[in-house]
């Protein structure tokens, strides 16, 4: 326990009256700390530094002083059990931290709109499970316990209890990012936890047609070898396996937005940060697709009608058992088959980030499968010199 110095301290020569101080060493630096309390020199114990009975108010004063003297020491006490050094600017943070929140979960709950702004639904409902997921973990959890070992545990919980792939796990410590982040900023936790902790992006594996495959589900197309509902799935799936297009993206697309040779959008997901026109190359299977779908229109939305994405998803797997392709097939394997079949021809990862709209060309990069097994096919040829 640190020691205190508590007094009164007279600001004016031959006053009568003064306002209570705390002095004390932080890494040998002192400090004087004021209660505000104000007191008379007369209600004024210096022995056992209280205020006495003679003021009226001297139980609310004395509780003050209590309390002000018991925060300097929890800090002390906090970075003692760290085993982490103090010094005067950090023990000024800690003790002005705002304490609003019982728990870091009282913190989310009123804030999570503010930092959700702008968000689609579907990215508030998978923080929603997140936080659900830290809540069931640690159900009292505190900012103070938030540390980077803590991260550590929690990470492994994911991985080893809950048995979540490493991408997945590593999706969660983002999001639960945002909020410590969010709690840091606003003068609720002292230090960043994940300044220590990395979350990394692990490329996943995801579902794709190659070639043989994609000429399997054009053919079935043209031939309108499924009823009406079945091919109507087909077609948006197509459009997205040809079009580079999320699903989201896909379903606000406008004729309006189509030139002779391309369409420009803007990606969904980019909304709220720096959101750049994509434009995107038009083929000659494409514009196919998009007569067969628009008819005779000339303005509006592309896809009228379409069914949920789950229902999309589900029919898709009906087509690939009819088709006989063993995958799991999703509407975001269109924009995969997109982007492995545009590398594989042409080599070329920067325009591929480009029409993608990725931010960052580590986004692009979990396609470079495809670079590497044709590094691999091209070294063959130097094996013609022992034949």
């Amino acid at each position: 326990m640190v020691t205190l110095n508590i007094y009164l301290r007279i600001h004016k020569k031959g006053s009568d009256a003064g306002v209570v101080w705390i002095s004390f060493y932080v890494n040998r630096e002192k400090v004087n700390f004021s209660t505000s309390v104000r007191c008379d020199v007369k209600c004024w114990d210096e022995t056992k530094c209280r205020v006495t009975k003679n003021d009226p108010n001297c139980e609310d004063k004395n509780l003050i002083i209590e309390n002000i003297a018991a925060r300097i020491n929890n800090v002390f006490v906090k970075y003692r059990l760290r085993d982490r050094k103090l010094t005067r600017d950090a023990f000024m943070k800690e003790y002005n931290r705002p304490d609003d929140y019982g728990t870091f979960f009282d913190f989310v709950k009123e804030n999570k709109a503010r930092i959700n702004a702008g968000n689609a639904a579907s990215t508030s409902k998978t923080h929603e499970k997140v936080i659900k997921k830290v809540k069931q973990y640690a159900p009292s959890l505190h900012f103070d316990d938030i540390t980077p070992e803590w991260l550590i545990t929690y990470f492994r919980y994911l991985r080893d209890k809950l048995k979540n792939n490493e991408n997945t796990a590593y999706k969660d410590m983002g999001t639960l990012k945002k909020y410590v982040l969010a709690a840091v900023k606003m003068g609720y936790m002292i230090d960043n936890p994940f300044d220590e902790f990395k979350v990394k992006k692990v490329p996943g594996s995801f579902s794709y047609l190659n070639e043989n495959e994609l000429q399997v589900f054009v053919d079935a197309y043209l031939e309108g070898k499924f009823e009406s509902k079945y091919h109507k799935v087909l077609e948006f799936y197509l459009f997205l396996c040809f079009s580079s297009l999320h699903i989201g993206d896909a379903k606000l697309l406008k004729l309006e937005q189509f030139s002779q040779d391309s369409f420009v959008y803007f990606r969904l997901k980019n909304r709220n940060i720096k959101n750049v026109p994509i434009t995107v190359p038009v083929s000659e299977t494409l514009r196919m697709i998009l007569r067969n779908i628009v008819g005779t229109r000339k303005k509006g939305l592309v896809f009228e009608n379409l069914p949920s994405e789950q229902t999309i998803n589900s029919y898709l797997k009906d087509i690939a058992s009819v088709l006989k392709i063993d995958k799991k097939l999703s509407t975001k394997s269109g924009r995969h088959t997109f982007a492995t079949y545009f590398l594989s021809k042409t080599k070329d990862i920067t325009s591929l980030k480009e029409i993608l709209g990725h931010s960052d060309l580590r986004e692009t990069l979990v396609y470079a499968h495809v670079l590497d097994e044709s590094k691999q096919e091209g070294i063959l040829c130097f094996n013609k010199f022992l034949e």
